[in-house]
């Protein structure tokens, strides 16, 4: 199964346009909890708009180091050997430390980033200050991005 890996700015430019990713969590308990979520990378960190309670707030508060991942499968490749089987597949993982934005002007431009991003075909009202009160944002600040594609090999 050869590994092509991707240049750090093509990841960059690769994490814009997926449609959803998975946030890695740890708390106090040290387990460690996956959620998938709708984002948006915006001046080089991923923005993740939230509720104001649950699971992975907890965690980020516990322990405010996570790990992002967006992928897409492609072929399988199917043999008559069961560990000749393969998947082609390409993952971006970052690595990073995540803050609740707590600054209105940031909250603002991250939820219009992420209203761009998937609703930017519609109309809709901008948030008013007390609808930014009633969300949380979580920013991640990208400390690490890898990226690799499981690609076809050379014959």
């Amino acid at each position: 199964m050869p590994i092509e890996w991707i240049p750090q700015e093509k990841c960059r430019k690769m994490l814009g346009p997926q449609i959803y990713g998975r946030l890695g969590t740890t708390g106090e308990d040290n387990k460690p909890y996956i959620t998938p979520v709708n984002y948006a990378y915006d001046n080089d960190a991923i923005y993740i708009h939230t509720g104001m309670k649950g699971r992975k707030l907890e965690n980020i508060a516990a322990n405010p180091s996570v790990c992002f991942e967006i992928s897409l499968p492609g072929n399988l490749y199917i043999s008559e050997i069961t560990c000749n089987f393969s998947m082609r597949y390409w993952s971006i993982i970052v690595e990073g430390t995540a803050v609740l934005v707590a600054d209105m002007n940031e909250k603002r431009q991250a939820l219009d980033s992420l209203m761009e991003k998937y609703a930017g075909r519609f109309e809709y009202t901008d948030p008013t200050d007390e609808d930014l009160q009633k969300v949380n944002v979580i920013k991640i600040n990208i400390e690490s991005i890898n990226g690799k594609f499981n690609v076809d090999p050379q014959e």
